[in-house]
This record gives structure tokens, sequence and C-alpha cells, in this order.
């Protein structure tokens, strides 16, 4: 009984271990069908890739001619509008406020030599009598002191000396004393007047207060902020230039090219009040000369005249505005400029020549956000396919589609 039991125990071991050697090559088999059925279909495609199996595929397209021309690179920027001259008002003199000027008011305009506010002057008429006062006594000690020079020279020569008289006994050192006294007082007199004068604060150029600080009846000293004002005559804009951007662009770096009034850009921006994009004229005046250190990047310094539009109908710029410059930089000379959306992939267009498409990968010299500006050896009457084409073998015959034109209406006769 045991010697059948331990024989058919053998026999499921040996009937399981077939099925299973059975079941693992019929796996094997799979795998490795898969894999050539994979391989296969890759190399057909490539050979489809390559034009191999293309023969008789017809790739209908648009076209467009490659012809080469200049380019003028256009360095695109941003920045701030700043005022020039952004000034603190003082006081020269210490007074009692008594009178502003409505052009002394938060945004208010302003002429260069226009009283902003006015200051008491009891005290400074009060000094002008006090040096007149001063330079009359000095003029008449003066006078005194001449007739006394006189006098003695005279009393010398009656005496019978003979010998010339010492400085001592013409008194000239008392002269030069009483002299510099009588300068010492009309200097005191004129600076009296000039106090007097600068009771009024006056504005130092055309411009516009950004804030006034003191009120009517305030005691000011000469220390005594008044105000903050800034010119309208001229705003500037500091533009950051790109490493890339100096490839083909150069600011000016010497002392002549300050004095070039010829390097003329366009700003723009967005009007809020319409909503639209409005352009204003600039200058290139100068650049900083060093590399910021925390961007690496150089400053070029703009000029924009007049930008509050006061003597244009331009619509105004606002010191702290944003706007985008476009500097005009370099030529690219017999270069390819296409759109952009022509490109078949990153670095690739599809040309056509000779009535077959081609693939050709270009190095890209310039790009904007419309174009692409390239310099690459094509032959005379290749054409750039602009028709999107998701899949072009090389070497596919093209069929050109050609705009169609629509037909005149004609009468009958």
């Amino acid at each position: 009984m045991n010697k059948l039991i331990h024989l058919v125990i053998a026999i499921a071991i040996l009937g399981g271990g077939f099925i299973a050697f059975n079941s693992l090559k019929g796996c094997e088999s799979n795998i490795f069908s898969n894999k050539e059925e994979k391989a296969s279909k890759k190399k057909s495609t490539q050979n489809r890739r390559r034009g191999s199996s293309s023969k008789g595929v017809v790739i209908k397209t648009k076209v467009m001619p490659l012809e080469k021309g200049d380019f003028i690179v256009e360095v695109h920027s941003q920045g701030e509008v700043l005022a020039h001259h952004n000034t603190s008002l003082t006081s020269q003199v210490a007074g009692r406020i008594i009178k502003i000027s409505p052009k002394f008011e938060n945004g208010a305009f302003f002429d260069k030599g226009d009283i902003l506010l006015e200051l008491d002057t009891a005290d400074t008429l009060a000094e002008i009598e006090t040096a007149e006062a001063q330079l009359a006594r000095a003029e008449s000690a003066f006078a005194q002191e001449q007739a006394r020079a006189k006098q003695a020279l005279l009393n010398w020569n009656d005496a019978g000396f003979t010998e010339t008289p010492s400085d001592l006994v013409l008194r000239k050192p008392q002269l030069r004393e009483v002299k510099a006294d009588v300068a010492s007082a009309a200097s005191n007199l004129d600076r009296a007047k000039r106090n007097l004068s600068y009771t009024k604060v006056r504005a130092p150029y055309n411009g516009r207060v950004r804030n006034r600080s003191v009120g009517i009846g305030q005691q000011i000293g000469t220390n005594t902020p008044l105000g903050e004002v800034f010119t309208t005559d001229i705003a500037i804009v500091r533009l950051p230039i790109t490493p890339r951007d100096l490839e083909f662009y150069e600011p000016p770096n010497k002392p002549e090219d300050s004095n070039n009034q010829e390097e003329n850009i366009t700003f723009s921006s967005i009007v809020a009040k319409q909503g639209i994009q409005k352009t204003w004229q600039g200058t290139i005046l100068r650049s900083e000369g060093e590399l910021d250190p925390e961007s690496r990047q150089i400053f070029v310094i703009a000029r924009i005249d007049d930008p509050f539009a006061l003597k244009s109908n331009n619509p105004p710029l606002y010191f702290g505005q944003p706007v985008k410059a476009t500097i005009p930089g370099g030529k690219l000379e017999d270069v390819y400029t296409i759109p952009r959306s022509n490109l078949s992939d990153i670095d690739e267009i599809i040309i056509v020549r000779d009535g077959k498409i081609k693939r050709v990968n270009i190095t890209k010299l310039w790009s904007t956000a419309d174009d692409i500006i390239f310099k690459e050896d094509l032959l005379p009457g290749d054409l750039l396919a602009i028709t999107r084409i998701p899949y072009a073998p090389e070497g596919s015959s093209v069929e050109i589609i050609h705009d169609e034109v629509p037909a005149s209406d004609t009468s009958s006769q």
C-alpha cells in the first residue's frame, strides 16, 4: 500500500513539472515575439522618417520664400519714471511764516522764481537799520582819521624835520583800521538786505510740489524742512541691460558719448484712464559704468522731456510709473527672419527643396516675441513650409498649396 502511494506521488510530481515546463516555454516565446514586434515597429517608423518607405506619400503645405536681409536688433528693458531733481526746501533765514502761495500746495505747479512763501520782515528791517547806522559811524570815523593823518603830516613839516615820517607818525595803521571797519559795516548792510530778500522763499526751478510740511504762523529756522519739490522739465528712467543684450548693444561709455543726442528710444506704458498703450520718446544720456552687484546687469540712464505734457498734447507721465523701453541696437546683416510659429521644432524648420521635404536645424542669432532670426547656408530657391505638418518624412514629395485668388465677377455682355 505504501509503495502504491509513493508511486502516485512521483507520477503527480512528474506531471506537474511537465505542465510547468510547457507554460514557461510559451511565455518565453511570447516575450521574444513582443520584443521583435516592437523593434520592427521602431525600425519601420525610422524608415518612414528617413523616407525609405515614403514612396508615393505626398505632403501638402503652404510655403513662403526665404530671403536674406538686414535686421535691426531692438533691446527691450523696463524701468520706473523718476524725477531728475528732487529738493527738500529750506529757508536761508529764520522767521515766522506770514503768507503761503497757492503754488506751494501738494501737487501744485510752479515756475522758476515764483514766491512760494513769505516770512515776517520786521527783524530783517531792524537789522538793515542797525547795519546802516554802523556803516555811518564807520564812515565818520574814517573821515576823521583821514583829517588827523593830514594834520600829522603838516605838523611834521612845521617842526622842521627833514627825514621821511614813519607810518605811525602819519597814522597809517589807524587809517587801515577804520577803513576795514567801513568795509565790514558795508558788508553787514549788504547781508541784511539779502536777508530781507530771503524772507521770500522762491522756487529754484520749474517744478511741482510733492508735499508741504509747514503752515501759516509757524516759526522756522534755517534748517527747518519746508516741503519737497521736484522738477517737471525732464524725467529720467534707469534701465537695466542684460549680458545677452550687450552682445548687440553698446551703451555710452566715453565722455563724448554723453553729448550724443541721436540715440533716441521709445517708451511705452498703459494709460489707466484710457486702458490703451501710449508711447513717449526719450534719449539715452549715459551708463552708470558698473554692474549691479545683485543682478550683474549694467544700467543706462534715459531722459524724457516734458513728462507732464505741459507743452504738448501727449498723455502725462507720473513719477513712479513703470514704463517699457525699446532701444535700437546693432544690425544683423544677411540673415533670415521667419515667424516663430513656423518652427517645426525648438531649433528646426522644414523647407521645400527641389519639391522634397528637408528638415534643417538652425542656430538662433536673435529672437523676439514673434520672430526668429538665424543665418544658415540655405540654397537659392529653398522655400519655408508654413503649414503645420504633424508628420513630414524626410524626402517626401511636396504639393504646394497656393492661396486661392477669388475670381472677379464678370458681367455678361
